[in-house]
């Protein structure tokens, strides 16, 4: 593992080919943690993934997108496209002296905009690999999601409202043995045969009318439930 604390010579001579870049968070943890329990949390685990990986671990960056916790003092909020720009910076920084394999390690749940800020940057530069720390292993199959697109589920709403546009003579199954997130790395045209991830040669209109039916009832309740919730909060009339 090396680290900032190490030379430029010293990098050089490790010919590490992957990085580690922590993204933390500096908001409120409660009255007993820190502001910068996320950032703490990721310095210290991406040195240990390093020492694993003989990989150049960078400093964890300490904020990050913390706008739900603006509510409390001593909260840094970055907005997120500011912390994508601040990612594609750093990729692109170790791009130029040749590490190309680049492992985002994420301690703060509220960062999602580095989902799609992966996504892109794997799309833009093919030559470079970005990558999570956690996913499902090739061939776990219990972590595995089997029908995320085009699949039973899809396809089943699809025969409901649409039944006219669909080619069930045409449909095939697949799951591929990798997680859902080697989408974000290379793509659905690399992931899969055809552009499924599912079964719909299992579909029906009569699942996707049950499928439809249960969801939109639920999200009605959600939505209603949400609304007058959201109303008494900023009211200040009920606390969560």
């Amino acid at each position: 593992m090396v680290t900032v604390c190490n030379t430029w010579e010293e990098i050089a001579n490790a010919k590490a080919d992957v990085a580690i870049l922590p993204i933390g968070a500096i908001e409120q943890h409660g009255r007993h943690l820190p502001l910068g329990t996320d950032w703490l949390i990721a310095d210290r685990w991406a040195k240990e993934l390093g020492e694993l990986l003989n990989a150049y671990v960078l400093p964890a960056i300490p904020y990050g997108n913390s706008q739900e916790h603006m509510g409390f003092p001593g909260t840094i909020t970055l907005r997120p496209q500011t912390l994508a720009l601040i990612i594609e910076d750093i990729v692109l920084s170790l791009r130029h002296h040749g590490i190309k394999k680049i492992v985002v390690l994420s301690s703060h749940g509220g960062n999602w905009i580095i989902k799609p800020t992966i996504r892109d940057l794997n799309f833009r530069y093919p030559d470079v690999t970005i990558v999570w720390t956690d996913g499902a292993l090739p061939g776990e199959k219990e972590r595995i999601p089997q029908d995320i697109h085009s699949g039973r589920g899809e396809t089943s709403t699809m025969l409901f409202y649409h039944p006219e546009l669909v080619k069930m003579d045409k449909a095939e199954d697949f799951t591929p043995d990798v997680g859902q997130e080697y989408n974000d790395y290379v793509g659905f045209d690399r992931t899969t045969k055809v552009g499924v991830w599912g079964k719909p040669t299992e579909a029906s209109a009569e699942l996707g009318e049950q499928n439809i039916e249960s969801r939109v009832e639920r999200q009605a309740q959600y939505i209603q439930a949400t609304l007058v919730k959201l109303e008494q909060l900023k009211s200040g009339e009920i606390s969560a």
